[in-house]
C-alpha cells in the first residue's frame, strides 16, 4: 500500500504511517469477514466519513457480544480455508515413489550475465539420485555422498533425463525439407544477383 501511494517521492512516506494504519484496521479481512479494529476493540469504530454523514450506528459498544463476534469470525475464517485448501490441493499428488528408486530432482537456476547463463536453457531437472526415504511429503535422497531432503513436489520418478523435444517430421523427410529450402535460397539469391 505504501509503495503505491509513495511512486517516485521516497522522503515523505514516513508523514502518512497514522492513515496507512488506520485504512489496513479498518479493511474487512477477507477471512474473518471483519476489521481487526471490531475484532480487537469489540465494536464498530468511526470513521471519518461516518463522520460526515453523521452516522452513529454500529459505533456503541458490544462488550457482552464479543464471544459472539470471535465465533463469527472463526466459523468464517473455518469456511474461508476449506475454500483455500481446495484450490491449494488441486494439484497435489499423492507419494509413488518408493525405497531405492531413482528419482530426478527439479533444478532452480538463475540467470546471470557475468557467467553467460541463462536459467531458461538449462535443464529442468538432475540427478538421477537414489531415494533413501520417504517422510510425509518429503523424500530423502542420496546426493554427492550426503543424504539430501527434498520435497515431493521437486522430484520425479524415473532413471534417466530426456530431452522433451520432439521432432514432428521423420529424419528423411526433414533433410529433404533442408536441401530443398538451400536450392530456394540459392535461387534467390541468383536471381536478385541477375537483377541487380
Amino acid at each position: 500500500m505504501i509503495s503505491c501511494y509513495v511512486e517516485e517521492n521516497h522522503e515523505n512516506w514516513d508523514l502518512f504511517l497514522h492513515e496507512f494504519a488506520f485504512a489496513l484496521r479498518t479493511t474487512v479481512n477477507e477471512t474473518t469477514n471483519k476489521t481487526p479494529a471490531e475484532l480487537f476493540l469489540g465494536r464498530k469504530i468511526i470513521t471519518p466519513f461516518s463522520k460526515l454523514i453523521n452516522v452513529t450506528e454500529g459505533a456503541e459498544y458490544v462488550g457482552r457480544n464479543i464471544e459472539k463476534l470471535f465465533d463469527e469470525a472463526r466459523q468464517n475464517r473455518r469456511k474461508q480455508h476449506k475454500n483455500w485448501e481446495k484450490y491449494y490441493n488441486r494439484k497435489r499428488r499423492e507419494v509413488s515413489i518408493k525405497v531405492n528408486n531413482l528419482v530426478l530432482v527439479q533444478t532452480h537456476f538463475i540467470s546471470a550475465a557475468g557467467r553467460r547463463v541463462v536459467g531458461k536453457f538449462m535443464p529442468k531437472f538432475e540427478g538421477p539420485y537414489r531415494m533413501l526415504e520417504v517422510r510425509n511429503n518429503n523424500l530423502i535422497i542420496w546426493k554427492k555422498g550426503k543424504r539430501v531432503t527434498v520435497n515431493i513436489d521437486q522430484a520425479v520418478a524415473g532413471g534417466r533425463r530426456q530431452c522433451r523435444v520432439e521432432l514432428f517430421v521423420p529424419a528423411a523427410e526433414l533433410s529433404c525439407f533442408l536441401l530443398l529450402s538451400c536450392f530456394v535460397h540459392i535461387a534467390e539469391l541468383s536471381c536478385f544477383l541477375l537483377l541487380s
